[in-house]
């Protein structure tokens, strides 16, 4: 098997990570290639070796014992991992495992925690009392590193609080020399004795875990079979019987997952086995503009090549009353360093949905959230089940903005919704061109596609009455602002509604209430700014 990275996947893999080929970038892209050179087919002795040259380098006060544990001596005295952050030496990692084995990294599901993520995750962890940690699923060691490096005598926790645990003992033998040769004491072999001696190569869902009280973790993403030992078994996920155990075993913990089981019909489960803690905070990621993991997918077939997954962090730690969560956080790379200062100023009280859904509710519209609640109706009632002259034509994929038309809309997803009268299809007509139908649809699902079980789901707010010149207006709307736009090959018709026109019809909905919508749509959420273009862009 050729696993040599060609020219033109280092610019790809250094594009992914910067938006441009940055220094940083740019030295990963080229320790991939070094490495996947060196390795010959052994990935994970070659990569060993480069590990026990890094280490040996870094401390030589400790080498002998760092590369006896490693068990594989340094070959070269020049090593591509010199200069890289623990973050960047885990993606090399993810890269070259994925490069050998296409097949490894899916059914896996891993997934390196980036420096800056870690780093948030550690940092949150100053609100626990103290007491001892375990990484369920340490990977080359990037969350331990950076919580080791978080606490005041970073020697003495690694010596005597820290447990590391991982299926891949590669990746486990890196973390426990990498982290021990970080924080070491001056010639002192004793802390990489005591981690080595209680970390274990074993699966953390079907084996008795080492003592501790409070978990760190970044689990697989991954579905698998239904597993009847856990609650979380209708999931058929990974991470959410990782989190279960999480959940179960530990006082407190923190996790970096994807964000599906907040609303999610099948991970009901896990929302009601976090509903038994006492509390925490959970805090939600979008993927665009820019994404939590802005690596590069390695051994992906998928023309696309960068890593979209919608994340959430959660933090529970065993002083926490009550659950408060973030709206759905939206940034522009630029904008990262603040998105991560930032992102707990919108923790909000936790609102439950009409399914059971944990709403990302966004500040400001607090309001409408109550104002709906008060609602009889929903759109569910006043849809024809079928097909009647009053049909309107709503996209399946919104990204910034949701309208509906009284065109059939030539696109390959859409919902076509009929009604009994005019009356109600003119009341649903100014209802989906308001901003309540996004809202309601980034607070409570947000993923890719708007569900029809989303849309027959909305509130009809109780003071909702017809009004012709808006109704007029969305009419000759339907024409001038037709746009379409070039998917998969084919043209798909939408109308981007003006935003002054959505702003009249807001206002009309909601009479007298006061909301603010402007960073439900916000392309940036941490500039103060908001890009009218982004606003209609599918």
């Amino acid at each position: 098997m050729d696993t040599v990275v060609s020219a033109r996947e280092d610019d790809e893999i250094a594009s992914a990570f910067s938006g441009g080929a940055s220094t940083s970038s740019r030295r990963i892209a080229e320790a991939i290639r070094v490495l996947s050179v060196r390795t010959g087919g052994n990935e994970r002795t070659g990569w060993l070796a480069a590990v026990s040259r890094l280490v040996a380098d870094m401390r030589p006060d400790i080498a002998d014992a760092l590369v006896a544990y490693l068990g594989t001596p340094p070959r070269d005295t020049s090593n591509p991992l010199v200069g890289l952050t623990i973050g960047e030496i885990g993606i090399v990692y993810e890269a070259l495992l994925a490069i050998g084995d296409h097949s490894s990294r899916r059914s896996r599901g891993q997934y390196f925690t980036p420096d800056d993520v870690a780093r948030f995750m550690a940092h949150q962890a100053r609100r626990f009392p103290a007491g001892h940690w375990i990484d369920p699923c340490c990977g080359v060691g990037n969350l331990a590193w950076h919580l080791a490096s978080s606490m005041d005598d970073s020697a003495t926790f690694v010596m005597e609080s820290l447990t590391l645990v991982d299926l891949d003992g590669t990746a486990l033998k890196t973390a426990v020399a990498l982290i021990s040769a970080s924080f070491a004491p001056h010639a002192s072999t004793e802390t990489l004795a005591r981690l080595a001696q209680r970390s274990r190569t074993q699966d953390y869902l079907t084996e008795s875990q080492p003592p501790h009280d409070f978990a760190i973790l970044n689990p697989p993403y991954a579905g698998t079979s239904r597993d009847e030992r856990f609650r979380t078994a209708d999931a058929r996920d990974l991470y959410a019987y990782f989190l279960e155990r999480a959940i179960t075993s530990s006082t407190g913990f923190i996790s970096i997952t994807p964000a599906a089981h907040l609303t999610g019909i099948k991970y009901s489960e896990l929302r009601a086995l976090l509903s038994e803690k006492s509390g925490g905070e959970v805090l939600v990621f979008d993927n665009v503009p820019d994404t939590v993991f802005r690596g590069y997918k390695y051994g992906s077939t998928n023309t696309s090549k960068t890593n979209f997954v919608r994340a959430a962090i959660t933090v529970s730690a065993p002083g926490d009353r009550d659950w408060r969560i973030t709206p759905i956080l939206r940034w522009a790379s630029a904008s990262r360093s603040r998105l991560w200062q930032s992102a707990r100023k919108d923790l909000l009280p936790l609102r439950i949905g009409p399914a059971g859904e944990w709403a990302k509710l966004m500040r400001g519209t607090e309001g409408v959230w109550e104002h709906l609640a008060t609602a009889e109706r929903t759109l569910a009632d006043i849809v024809s089940r079928t097909p009647t002259p009053f049909r309107l034509s709503v996209a399946a994929t919104p990204r910034y903005y949701v309208s509906a038309s009284r065109r059939d809309l030539d696109r390959t997803s859409k919902h076509s919704l009929y009604f009994r009268n005019q009356q109600d299809e003119e009341l649903a007509y100014l209802l989906l061109n308001s901003s309540l139908p996004y809202w309601w649809w980034r607070t409570l699902e947000g993923g890719i596609t708007l569900s029809l079980r989303n849309l027959r789901s909305l509130p009809i707010p109780p003071d909702l009455v017809p009004n012709e010149e808006l109704v007029s207006r969305l009419d000759a709307s339907d024409t001038v602002d037709m746009v379409t736009k070039l998917n998969a090959g084919r043209l798909n018709e939408n109308v981007r509604r003006p935003r002054d026109l959505v702003t009249e019809i807001d206002h009309h909905v909601l009479p007298n209430l006061k909301f603010d919508f402007s960073r439900t749509f916000a392309s940036d959420m941490f500039t103060g700014e908001f890009d009218l273009d982004e606003f209609g862009s599918h």
